[in-house]
């Protein structure tokens, strides 16, 4: 592929960045939600520290793609 990427296509992998991270954050909120309520059922003992970890990983990855495709969107400069 080369680089960089036509305008037009720059701004379709930023179009597809963006769905992914807001549907990563979608995913990510529902898996908090049903482990907070897994907490209110069950209390402490069904909190799992490799899960919230994994969560919050992914949480992180996700706000990450949302700046990249913002980013590619309005045509910055992506490379940091």
């Amino acid at each position: 592929m080369s680089w960089p990427l036509r305008p037009s296509t720059q701004r379709l992998v930023g179009w597809l960045f963006l769905l992914a991270g807001f549907l990563l954050v979608l995913g990510v909120m529902l898996r908090l939600g049903v482990v907070y309520y897994e907490y209110q059922q069950v209390g402490s003992n069904g909190l799992q520290s490799g899960r919230l970890l994994l969560s919050l990983l992914m949480l992180v990855a996700a706000l990450m793609m949302l700046r990249y495709g913002w980013r590619a969107r309005r045509g910055n400069d992506t490379v940091d």
